[in-house]
């Protein structure tokens, strides 16, 4: 498996997509020699529906059959307005 530096791979990406695609070697993206991301190509056959997702986990875990309530979110700006 390939490895390569952020900085690297953000200079080079359409390069390091390309490759990964007709090789087929996945290729772990670091930073600071750490991993951090892995690219690897995309299987013709993973490719799904949101349907099919929801179907999956319906079949899985069954259909929620209770209502339920989201919690509030604790949401602060963080951003200046521009004006």
């Amino acid at each position: 498996m390939k490895t390569l530096g952020l900085f690297d791979t953000k200079n080079r990406f359409s390069e390091v997509c390309d490759e990964v695609a007709r090789t087929g070697e996945p290729c772990v993206v670091t930073r600071r020699g750490r991993a951090l991301v892995r690219i690897v190509p995309a299987d013709e056959g993973s490719a799904s529906s949101v349907w099919d997702t929801v179907e999956e986990g319906r079949s899985r875990y069954g259909a929620v059959e209770e209502e339920f309530e989201l919690p509030p979110r604790n949401v602060k700006a963080r951003r200046r307005s521009p004006l």
